[in-house]
């Protein structure tokens, strides 16, 4: 499996969320990049990180929205090649929820999500991240892949990878993967932790 090394940012803008995720969970972000405008989701209601105040039919007026909202909302963005609407899933910390992944589940389509080092630290989808290297390779990653394909990426990861940690949220719908990646630039440290999120999609649509 190939790695890069990261030397600046990803732009925050390349491509449009690359699905609708199946699930949420707390702690995911939807995020309007031209007004700034981030909603985390609390309890599973998604507040308003930093809101303009404006209220486009979605809500009561209060900025908040619900599951079906977002979901239609990031539909209409896929759908639409909307680059301004984004999608972060929330990431786990240092434990991974759901069980050890010792088999894989149901296959499902999946989004894959990669940990950006460079910029916020949050989570990216892949083809953002080779796009700020290569924006014409990019156009080449799948912004989701089918079950089979994720299982194969897993499976090399475990393979492949030093210290592999594996897990399945049946409730999030996700798979997460972790793993240590050495590294040499001056004034990096010797080790960097990579993770892999595949958010389960609600529908084959992909951008």
């Amino acid at each position: 499996m190939s790695t890069m090394t990261l030397t600046a940012p990803v732009q925050p803008v390349l491509f449009p969320p690359p699905s609708v995720p199946a699930f949420f969970t707390d702690g995911d972000r939807y995020e309007w990049s031209h007004t700034g405008d981030v909603w985390t989701r609390t309890n599973g209601c998604w507040v308003p990180s930093r809101y303009d105040g404006l209220n486009d039919g979605q809500d009561d007026g209060t900025g908040w929205w619900t599951d079906a909202e977002v979901r239609a909302s990031l539909g209409r963005a896929v759908e639409g090649w909307d680059v301004q609407q984004r999608f972060v899933p929330v990431d786990p910390g240092p434990v991974l929820p759901g069980r050890t992944l010792l088999a894989l589940p149901p296959l499902r389509n999946a989004a894959q999500y990669v940990t950006e080092h460079q910029g916020a630290g949050l989570l990216v989808p892949l083809r953002d991240l080779v796009a700020k290297h290569d924006e014409d390779a990019a156009y080449d990653v799948p912004g989701v892949v089918t079950g089979r394909a994720m299982r194969d990426v897993v499976v090399e990861i475990v393979r492949e990878q030093r210290r592999p940690r594996a897990t399945y949220d049946e409730a999030a719908g996700r798979v997460y993967v972790r793993y240590d990646l050495p590294v040499a630039p001056p004034g990096r440290p010797a080790v960097v932790e990579c993770l892999h999120v595949f958010v389960f999609t609600a529908s084959p649509v992909e951008a």
